[in-house]
């Protein structure tokens, strides 16, 4: 008889990002940054089971954040998107669903695929950035690629808990948007707010449990209490908050789900990749399916 489906579980990938990191290894050599992503891709649909892939990118373009923040990733050069549009041409001719949204980054695009499906279905997000821990949950896994062996249990992915997330930042997944609008995320370029450090973003969260609720506070606390600190910057605590939340709601274009299957993808490592029937396993998963290339290579972790 042959082996009963797996039941769907779809894996959203921030492709941007990852496409970022195989071009930052792969140097000049962009079929090597191809085979890089790819194995990252091939890799984590193994580990987390996956039966369909859907991969987010940035569009071109000025986004809602630099419409409400001009100098938002202000010092970031178009070195590396140059690096990165080769590798997602030779992605999207596999058959690979690809999405970008005008005006919004990947990460958006990545929520809002995430919001129309973790209902019905497992999601899993694959992201190397911190900004989609925002969504870790009991109804979402977010996982960050670590390399062969190197994640969780001998995995190549990291998987987040909340515990996890707390433990980092000190803070729960849902209050990440609030504490980093308040200390700020230089990567970004986002300032944060004046005088506002991570510890304390940290105990005024514990404290009060959101930004909104700070803010209210620093009106009528003692000068000495540190939420006094807020005071007076209201206005832009909120601006900064508008920046660090990913949005659900991007206008994503219309696709099936059935077009996002896994085996329908033609890698353009070479090789086919048919990995869908490793969901349907109960043994170990068959790690060398991913290629060799990825397990000297020293992938940070989450920032």
């Amino acid at each position: 008889m042959p082996p009963t489906p797996a039941s769907p579980h779809l894996l959203v990938i921030d492709a941007q990002s990852l496409a970022a990191r195989a071009a930052h290894v792969a140097g000049d050599d962009a079929v090597a940054g191809v085979r890089l992503w790819c194995q990252m891709a091939r890799g984590t649909v193994l580990d987390v089971q996956a039966t369909h892939v859907v991969a987010a990118w940035d569009h071109d373009g000025p986004t809602f954040r630099h419409a409400l923040f001009p100098t938002y990733k202000h010092r970031r050069t178009g070195a590396t998107r140059a690096k990165v549009a080769p590798i997602r041409a030779a992605l999207e001719s596999s058959g690979l669903v690809s999405l970008s949204v005008a005006g919004f980054e990947g990460d958006d695009v990545v929520a809002s695929v995430m919001a129309m499906y973790h209902v019905d279905l497992p999601v899993t997000l694959l992201s190397n950035d911190s900004d989609l821990l925002q969504f870790v949950s009991d109804s979402v896994q977010v996982v960050s690629y670590m390399g062969v062996g190197k994640g969780t249990d001998g995995l190549r992915v990291r998987k987040w808990a909340a515990a996890d997330v707390h433990a980092r930042f000190g803070v729960t997944p849902a209050q990440l948007p609030d504490f980093k609008a308040m200390c700020g995320e230089d990567g970004d370029d986002i300032p944060g707010i004046a005088r506002i450090g991570k510890d304390t973003a940290a105990k005024l969260l514990r404290r009060w449990q959101s930004l909104e609720k700070a803010l209210e506070a620093s009106e009528f606390v003692s000068h000495r209490d540190v939420t006094a600190k807020l005071a007076g910057q209201h206005e832009h605590a909120r601006l900064m908050r508008q920046l660090t939340t990913i949005r659900t709601d991007a206008p994503v274009p219309a696709f099936t789900l059935g077009a996002c299957a896994v085996d329908a993808i033609s890698w353009p490592s070479g090789t086919q990749a048919r990995v869908s029937s490793a969901a349907t396993t109960t043994g170990p998963v068959n790690r060398s399916a991913a290629g060799p290339g990825l397990e000297d290579v020293p992938w940070p972790d989450t920032p």
